[in-house]
């Protein structure tokens, strides 16, 4: 009897742990993270030639789902201002801006892409960083 409490009062732990706030990230989360982090380290070398206005998130992490939905999009409009070289990494963070989404639950009361303020590429580069960084805390 002593040991079925044991073993219950364990498994309760853990699905407690799992479910707070600050619980620990999924190794996919991790790799996903880590892999666009480096991606977007190749493309701030073209970060003086791209002249684009894009939408750029200031959400909180509630909202994580919708701001990488909207990096997503805007990162869309970047094809056709890249150069050559940087079209794979621009697919990679695509892919993986999708894979992270895939892994997060979407959150309710958050603003639409469009409602976020417009910045130079070299901001919007900067701030995406910023938010991945966030995310791998």
């Amino acid at each position: 009897m002593m040991c079925k409490l044991l073993i219950l009062s364990c498994i309760s732990a853990a699905m407690l742990m799992t479910a707070a706030d600050g619980a620990p990230l999924s190794t996919e989360k991790v790799r996903l993270l880590r892999a666009l982090i480096s991606d977007l380290k190749f493309l701030e070398k073209s970060k003086d030639k791209i002249h684009l206005d894009l939408y750029t998130p200031n959400e909180k992490q509630e909202c994580s789902w919708q701001t990488l939905q909207c990096y997503l999009t805007e990162m869309g409009t970047l094809e056709n201002e890249i150069e050559d070289e940087d079209v794979d990494n621009l697919q990679n963070i695509q892919k993986n801006l999708q894979g992270l989404m895939d892994l997060i639950p979407q959150g309710s009361g958050c603003k639409i892409c469009e409602a976020n303020d417009k910045k130079k590429f070299p901001a919007f580069h900067q701030d995406l960083s910023n938010f991945l960084r966030s995310m791998l805390k």
